[in-house]
């Protein structure tokens, strides 16, 4: 018997109730997020989903997402859930580096990467981790592009040397490998976080071929949060979110043309019990 498929408002409700759930546990351990990216674009412009977007972002600040993923695997250990964590750099699962899911494991999610790559989970949010950059454009090109660097070599061992990641981290061998090089990264993406300067960034957003970051954002727009509506529910979003909204998407209350109103490349189940 083969699994069954989610109906799109089966899955935009699934997609909710993993969104709910999240919110609930960062209210309760006080724990500061934001809606973002194009879950914040849909609150503000549709009060809810963009009607041909079919994903959640959360953008949350190093020190706040630190905190998360720690209290939520603490409480995992002695709760039993059916939301996982894929954290943004997890090692049990060799999922790193762009961004962690947070998903339902009541269904199955396949999400493809043109005719490379499917990654299986289950309906997800994404949370988006902000670190501190350099204030100056010369530092922060450097910065963005040693990270572009770093992350072409993680995707080159999660696609090439699986086995040899196995082995090194068995016998705990100092030698190149996924693990050495997810460090690297998280090293150098922690680099300015003690420094508190004026910026943060999706340090992953960094578009070399147009030498910009659509994500580069003034840290002290998440000193200060509200609430928004989003499909008839409350959720924190930054007070300075027109600021947010205007640098990634310039004039974010025009819709686009309708040949660019597409969604990611995503099927998702109920996973048989």
């Amino acid at each position: 018997m083969m699994n069954e498929k989610l109906t799109e408002s089966e899955f935009k409700k699934t997609l909710l109730k993993t969104l709910l759930k999240f919110d609930a546990f960062c209210k309760q351990y006080d724990i500061k997020y934001s809606l973002g990216c194009g879950t914040a674009l849909g609150a503000v412009r549709h009060s809810g989903f963009i009607p041909w977007d079919d994903d959640i972002d959360v953008i949350m600040l190093r020190p706040e997402y630190n905190k998360f993923e720690k209290l939520w695997k603490d409480h995992v250990r002695s709760n039993s859930e059916h939301f996982k964590l894929w954290a943004e750099m997890d090692e049990e699962n060799y999922f790193m580096a762009f961004c962690a899911k947070f998903f339902d494991t009541d269904t199955i999610l396949y999400e493809h990467f043109g005719t490379r790559k499917t990654i299986e989970y289950g309906v997800y949010i994404d949370i988006f981790v902000l670190d501190h950059i350099p204030s100056e454009k010369i530092e922060q090109r450097k910065y963005f592009k040693e990270i572009l660097f770093y992350l072409k070599w993680i995707q080159h061992f999660q696609r090439h040397f699986k086995k040899w990641n196995h082995f090194v981290r068995k016998y705990n061998l100092g030698v190149p490998s996924l693990d050495m090089i997810a460090n690297k990264l998280m090293n150098h993406k922690n680099r300015y976080n003690q420094q508190l300067t004026s910026l943060v960034s999706i340090t992953q957003d960094y578009q070399k071929k147009r030498d910009y970051n659509p994500s580069i954002f003034q840290y002290k727009w998440f000193e200060e949060f509200e609430e928004i509506l989003f499909e008839g529910y409350s959720f924190p979003i930054i007070k300075s979110h027109h600021d947010m909204l205007e640098t990634m998407y310039g004039e974010y209350m025009i819709l686009p043309p309708e040949e660019k109103r597409i969604g990611h490349n995503v099927e998702a189940y109920w996973r048989k019990k």
